[in-house]
């Protein structure tokens, strides 16, 4: 099973025409209202966050640590300027709900029943300061805390 806020994982939220991911570690599964989650955070500022709150699924897919490098890609370059699939040679795969990757060893299909914006003034100092360096390319406003039903379970390995 993945290492849920440990590991490096693509967010992907969109439709089987026009989607987009990126990378997360920031997160974690659980329990809320009765129902298996999946916590995510996602920056407004990033092209994926879009697609994210305008639909009502996303999926969470951890791949085989020899792949790695995807992560560069889809963390640190943006949709709007690149095909990241086509760039990191990655094959998507249409699900009832939501899109994927074949090479995906672990998936987690959301239905999105939560999202608001955290409060920069609610964040402890420290965090603030580590995570919000002026000078990052993702420097900007609070994430999202956007909790997902996890309605699918998939593992491959």
């Amino acid at each position: 099973m993945a290492n849920v806020g440990k590991e490096l994982a693509l967010l992907t939220a969109g439709t089987p025409e026009h989607f987009n991911a990126l990378t997360v570690m920031f997160g974690a599964v659980g329990m809320i209202w009765g129902k298996d989650a999946y916590f995510a955070f996602i920056k407004p500022e990033r092209y994926t966050w879009e697609f994210v709150r305008d639909n009502d699924y996303f999926t969470v897919s951890y791949f085989p640590k020899e792949m790695n490098g995807i992560h560069k890609v889809f963390g640190y370059k943006s949709g709007r300027d690149i095909d990241k699939v086509k760039e990191t040679g990655i094959t998507p795969e249409i699900l009832e709900h939501g899109i994927t990757f074949k090479e995906a060893e672990e998936v987690y299909v959301c239905r999105k029943i939560y999202m608001k914006q955290m409060d920069r003034d609610a964040e402890p100092a420290e965090i603030v300061a580590k995570y919000d360096d002026p000078n990052d390319i993702i420097y900007g406003q609070c994430h999202y805390a956007v909790i997902g039903e996890i309605v699918r379970h998939i593992i491959r390995k």
